[in-house]
């Protein structure tokens, strides 16, 4: 797998854009009537950035 550098400021602001989206599209609630192949994209992709950012990045997030 190929490995890029970001600075961690860049790392945090796609942290907070999909907290954003998360929040305006309620991605987080399992229980919504009607879950999203976008909202698991987005839970997915915001552990991802939570991982890296405490250094974790080799940690594989479920697609759940």
């Amino acid at each position: 797998m190929e490995e890029i550098t970001i600075y961690k400021f860049q790392l945090e602001a796609i942290k907070e854009a999909l907290r954003v989206t998360a929040n305006i599209h309620d991605s987080r609630n399992k229980m919504k009537d009607g879950e999203t192949c976008h909202d698991r994209m987005v839970r997915q992709a915001e552990k991802y950035a939570e991982n890296a950012l405490k250094g974790k990045k080799d940690i594989e997030v479920r697609y759940i």
